[in-house]
C-alpha cells in the first residue's frame, strides 16, 4: 500500500478514493475504518438521507451519535440513484474512485461503466439459494447460530430463552472484515479495471466466529445446552475467577492457586469464614462451593473501592482486575497516553469523545500517523455535480503532474 503514501505522511491509504453506497452499519464501518487510514471516502445518500442518521443514542440536538461514529471524515453527496439521470452521476463519481463498498442492493440498478474495485455486502451473499431473502441483524445472528452461542450459558434456560442477540456488535465485526478484504482486493487489482469483485456475506462472517460450537459439536458435546454447571463457577484458563462489586464499580479476582488463596484471604483481612476447610479446603473445594463465596467475598468488597481492591491483591500476587465502566475507559491514562479517543464536535457545540483506530501506524522514517483528533459530526449531504468536477479536476491535474514529472509535454 505505500504507493498510496505520498510525503508527507497522512495515513498508508493517502490518496486513495473510495465510494460509499447504500445503508449497512458494515459497510459505513468500514469504509470509516479505511478513512482512519487516510483515504479519501465520499458517503452517497438518498435524498431523504441514510436511516443511521436518526440512529440512537442522539445527542442534545437530535444528532445520532452512533452514525457520527461510523462517518466521521467522510464526505457526503446526495444522489436518488434510482432515477437515470443520479445512476449515471454516481457511476461517473464512482469512475473517478478506487473501490466502491456498499449493500449488494444498493449497487444493483444500471451500468458502472469501467468498474473499479467493488465490495458487495449482503445478509447470505449474492449467490446460493438464500440470496434475497429477508433479512435483519437479528434474523441473522439467530439464523448463524451467533446468538444462540452469546446466550449460553445460563442458570434457567425456561426463564432466560435465548431471544436476545448483540446490538450493534455483528455489523460492526462484519465491518472489520469489510475493512480487510478491501486491502485485499484493492492491492490484488494493482490498478487494474474492472477490479475484483469481493462477494461479502454477513452470515458467513457471524458464522466463522463459532470457533467453540464447532469444536464442541466435533467432540461429541450437546451444543444444545443452555444449562450453566452450578458447580462450575466462572472458569477461565482452567481457573476460577470471581466477579466481585465494590463501592465504586467491580472487580474480577482469581485466586485459583492454594497459595495465592491463602494471600487473597490476607487481602480480605481474614474474616472468620475463610477458617472454615467445608468451603475454603483446597482448589476442588472451593471450585464446589464457588457460589458461596462469591456471596461471602461480597459482603467485604461491596465495602470496597475497586481499585484499591485492585493494587492490593496485585501487590500480593493474586491475579485481579477492575471491570471498567465507559467513564474509567475515559480516565485510562494508558488509552490517553496513546491518544486512543477523538474528540468528535457536534452542531450544538457538544463534544463527544470516541473511540479511534486501535493501534499506533509508524513508518519505517519515523513518521506517526496522527491519532486522538478533533473531528466535526458528519455534515449534511452536498451537491453531487460539484462534487464530480472537483474529482474530474484533480484527475486532470495529476495527469499533468505525472506527465511532467515523466519529463512528457503537457
Amino acid at each position: 500500500m505505500n504507493r498510496f503514501t505520498p510525503p508527507p505522511f497522512q495515513g498508508p491509504l493517502n490518496g486513495l478514493k473510495i465510494l460509499e453506497v447504500g445503508s449497512d452499519v458494515a459497510v459505513a464501518f468500514g469504509a470509516r475504518l479505511l478513512r482512519d487510514l487516510g483515504a479519501d471516502v465520499i458517503k452517497v445518500e438518498p435524498p431523504e438521507g441514510d436511516a443511521l442518521r436518526h440512529a440512537p443514542p442522539l445527542v442534545d440536538g437530535g444528532e445520532s451519535a452512533f452514525f457520527a461514529y461510523l462517518n466521521r471524515g467522510k464526505s457526503f453527496v446526495g444522489i436518488d440513484a434510482a432515477t437515470p439521470d443520479g445512476w449515471r452521476l454516481q457511476s461517473e463519481i464512482a469512475a473517478q474512485c478506487d473501490l466502491v463498498i456498499g449493500e449488494a442492493g444498493a449497487l444493483e440498478g444500471g451500468d458502472w461503466g469501467p468498474r473499479p474495485v467493488t465490495l458487495a455486502v449482503s445478509p447470505y451473499g449474492i449467490s446460493g439459494p438464500s440470496t434475497g431473502r429477508v433479512a435483519s441483524p437479528f434474523i441473522l445472528q439467530h439464523a448463524s447460530g451467533f446468538a444462540f452461542h452469546q446466550a449460553s450459558p445460563v442458570t434457567d434456560p425456561e426463564a432466560t430463552p435465548p431471544v436476545g442477540c448483540a446490538d450493534w456488535e455483528g455489523g460492526l465485526a462484519s465491518g472489520l472484515v469489510v475493512g480487510i478484504a478491501a486491502l485485499w482486493a484493492i492491492d490484488a487489482a494493482e490498478g487494474a479495471r474492472p477490479g475484483p469483485m469481493v462477494d461479502l456475506s454477513h452470515e458467513d462472517i457471524l458464522a466463522y466466529l463459532l470457533v467453540e460450537p464447532f469444536a464442541d459439536w466435533q467432540a461429541g458435546l450437546d451444543v444444545t445446552a443452555r444449562r450453566r454447571d452450578p458447580t462450575k463457577g466462572l472458569t477461565i484458563a482452567g481457573g476460577l475467577v470471581w466477579y466481585l462489586p465494590c463501592a465504586d464499580g467491580a472487580v474480577m479476582v482469581s485466586p485459583r492457586e492454594d497459595h495465592q488463596w491463602r494471600r487473597w484471604c490476607d487481602v480480605m483481612g481474614n474474616p472468620e469464614w475463610t477458617n472454615d476447610a467445608g468451603i475454603c479446603g483446597d482448589r476442588v473445594v472451593r471450585t464446589n462451593n464457588a457460589a458461596r463465596l462469591q456471596a461471602l467475598m461480597a459482603e467485604w468488597s461491596v465495602t470496597q473501592r475497586n481499585r484499591e481492591v485492585v493494587a492490593a491483591a496485585q501487590a500480593a500476587r493474586v491475579a485481579c482486575f477492575p471491570v471498567s465502566t465507559p467513564h474509567d475507559l475515559l480516565e485510562n491514562t494508558q488509552l490517553r497516553e496513546r491518544s486512543f479517543f477523538s474528540e468528535v464536535g457536534f452542531a450544538n457545540g457538544t463534544a463527544v469523545p470516541m473511540p479511534g483506530l486501535p493501534f499506533r501506524f509508524v513508518t519505517q522514517k519515523g513518521e506517526e500517523m496522527a491519532r486522538g483528533f478533533e473531528v466535526a459530526a458528519p455534515a449534511p449531504a452536498g451537491n453531487a455535480q460539484a462534487l464530480l468536477e472537483a474529482l474530474l479536476k484533480q484527475d486532470a491535474l495529476e495527469r499533468r503532474q505525472r506527465r511532467a514529472a515523466d519529463g512528457s509535454l503537457i
